[in-house]
């Protein structure tokens, strides 16, 4: 039996390595699922871009950010490491993004939102977990989910 598959959005991958946050608890704990290989944990590349920005800035990071050394050996050694299967758009995603864009009326900023939700329409995954569901709400073929709400059924 496939394992089942989750794509995090990068805010939840953050709130895994933010212990002050509180949304911290859930996101680590779904995030151990793919260590423990009770799931199949899946990224985009867009995601590791993401984290190494987040991470590295003061103002997200409350004035503690993380080297650029320090990033670089978390994500090689949790992102880059095998555990997790990396997407990559594609010509069909980039097709599926612009088409989102346009449906939604897409401007600035958000179309990297729309870009991760056409990588998850295009790529079978069960779920797509992130803090931010309103970003995602109402585009067909996609469910966005809480990392609790995915945490919930998983132990059902």
């Amino acid at each position: 039996m496939n394992k089942i598959k989750v794509f995090f959005d990068t805010n939840v991958l953050i709130y895994a390595h933010d212990e002050s946050s509180l949304y911290h608890h859930n996101s680590a704990n779904l995030l151990n699922l793919v260590f423990e290989n009770q799931i199949q944990g899946v990224i985009a590349e867009q995601n590791i871009i993401e984290i190494y920005r987040i991470l590295t800035n003061p103002a997200a990071m409350r004035n503690k950010p993380l080297t650029s050394q320090e990033v670089n050996k978390l994500i090689n050694e949790i992102y880059l490491s095998g555990k997790f299967e990396i997407l990559y758009p594609n010509q069909l995603t980039t097709e599926k993004t612009l088409e989102l864009a346009v449906n939604y009326n897409c401007v600035s900023a958000r179309i990297f939102d729309i870009r991760l939700a056409g990588l998850v329409i295009t790529y079978p995954v069960d779920y797509f977990t992130t803090y931010n569901t309103k970003h995602f709400l109402n585009i067909q073929g996609l469910t966005p989910m809480t990392p609790e709400d995915i945490l919930c059924i998983l132990s059902c």
